[in-house]
């Protein structure tokens, strides 16, 4: 068997910032120590897992509880206000769970975290048995390593007492950390997802793609919602900060407003005095000098500006490095372009859910019939509706979805084999019993709820040791937590 080494860097990586900090190389220790045990248990079910990643992560976790730094106890803290339960899939003893300790029951959901976000498409069950018999055995050297291990006194005064106080631009590459690294939150296709961004940056601002990697990476701080409960990294800093008592900074962070990455009108521009900006709304804010990074000369004479800003505490801040034209021609295209999306939603798409009996689902036995339908009932334009990629099989069935809260229009090819409907004629219950899972939460967060509180999934089920009874159970009974966990950005 090769040997693991997990060396003090990889801890320290794991950290805000990459923070080294005087325990980690015991850390270090403990999860090579770690990493090995895992490996030479052999248990089914985890061959070609990365070992050494999952040792990283629980010891992580391990440092976490033993240092007091607050990331578990605000998860299973907002756990419970969501749900009235600390963790999902497992019963828990409140009497008998001390949040201050690792827990086998912690560990099991963690392993469990770890395998369906490397395992593309696939979701294993939580009631696995090589799973419970994992967490065991890591259990068991963390309880034995428990007195000896040290606390980590410079990440907690990190938290208790942030250098970014009132300091825009180092919170928001504080949050980071929850998109990239973090053993809770971080997304695994974090660096996939920036790096294929910023190429999109590096063609539309006319930058260097390192630059445009940087911009990318800001931006994904503001708008990913991460697992395993689809809060933004704002929202994760800011419990925290709150459990580690940094009351008004936690509160600054949780609350600041983001403005898209986004073309925007400068109104007025001078020196000294900042700059007026107007967004594709028509909504009008200022900008100092100052927080917007001290610009060159020609920025003032520019009239769009391409970036992102950030409402925090009572100022608006330049989000990241930014691309300037001489003109309005970008943003006066953008703003006519949707506001004719705006106007057609309104008065094409407004009566499509009453017309349809009050359902805001319809389906369609082939690719043919739902473009027609777009183009003679939805008033979309024929040449936007021959552009749409979709499979031109005549045996694929399509389910649209009018999401009441905007008018916008989703549609997704297969999924009424799994919709119980009686306006759905190609609902195919022995196909959703093994499809459900699968494909369900890759559709819009409205209409998976909606389908949920109209008990319009009946076989939503995942494998499981207790067959398939027992695997509706677990659905049913964690469904929003799945949805957050497997949603993301969708949810």
């Amino acid at each position: 068997m090769k040997t693991i080494r997990i060396a003090a860097l990889d801890i320290a990586n794991r950290h805000p910032l990459g923070l080294k900090c005087q325990t980690d190389s015991t850390y270090a220790r403990f999860a090579t120590e770690l990493a090995e045990l895992l490996a030479k248990q052999n248990i089914q079910g985890f061959e070609g897992r990365n070992v050494k990643e999952l040792a990283i992560v629980l010891t992580m976790y391990y440092e976490d509880v033993l240092s007091d730094l607050g990331m578990w106890y605000s998860f299973t803290e907002r756990m419970h206000q969501l749900y009235g339960r600390y963790l999902p899939f497992f019963d828990v003893d409140e009497k008998q769970y001390y949040r201050d300790e690792p827990n086998n029951v912690d560990i099991r959901f963690l392993i469990w975290l770890f395998i369906s976000r490397t395992e593309p498409g696939y979701i294993v069950s939580p009631d696995t048995l090589a799973v419970e018999y994992a967490s065991e055995v890591v259990g068991e050297l963390m309880d034995r390593k428990f007195e000896e291990m040290p606390v980590n006194e410079e990440l907690k005064e990190y938290f208790a007492h942030p250098a970014f106080e009132n300091v825009f631009t180092m919170q928001r590459d504080a949050q980071k950390w929850f998109f990239f690294t973090n053993y809770l939150t971080c997304n695994e296709h974090a660096i996939d997802i920036t790096m294929q961004q910023g190429m999109r940056f590096s063609r539309n601002m006319n930058c260097p793609p390192q630059l445009a990697l940087r911009v990318s990476e800001c931006v994904a701080v503001y708008e990913n919602k991460l697992q395993p409960l689809a809060l933004r990294p704002n929202e994760w800093l800011g419990m925290l900060l709150d459990y580690n008592g940094a009351k008004e900074e936690a509160a600054r962070v949780k609350e600041q407003e983001y403005l898209p990455f986004d073309f925007y009108k400068i109104v007025e521009a001078e020196h000294g005095k900042g700059f007026t900006l107007e967004t594709l709304e028509g909504k009008k804010f200022h900008v100092t000098d100052e927080d917007m990074g001290m610009p060159s000369d020609d920025c003032y004479s520019s009239k769009t500006v391409l970036s992102f800003f950030v409402k925090y505490g009572d100022r608006y801040y330049l989000g990241t490095e930014s691309s300037w034209a001489p003109d309005t021609k970008a943003f006066d295209e953008e703003r006519k372009s949707r506001e004719a999306q705006r106007n057609q939603s309104k008065d094409e798409r407004e009566n499509l859910i009453a017309d349809n009996g009050g359902s805001p689902l319809f389906y369609f036995a082939n690719a043919d019939k739902m473009k027609s339908f777009l183009k003679d009932t939805v008033k979309m334009p024929a040449q936007r509706v021959e552009t749409l990629q979709l499979p031109k099989e005549q045996n694929i069935t399509f389910t649209l979805f009018v999401r009441e809260r905007d008018l916008n229009i989703c549609f997704y090819p297969e999924v009424a084999k799994f919709i119980k409907d009686d306006k759905n004629p190609y609902y195919d219950a022995e196909f959703a019993k093994t499809n459900t899972f699968a494909q369900l939460f890759g559709m819009d967060g409205d209409m998976v709820r909606y389908l949920v509180g109209n008990d319009m999934l009946p076989e939503a089920t995942i494998n499981c040791e207790g067959g398939e009874e027992a695997g509706k159970k677990i659905v049913h009974d964690n469904f929003d937590f799945l949805s957050r966990m497997m949603q993301g950005n969708l949810y």
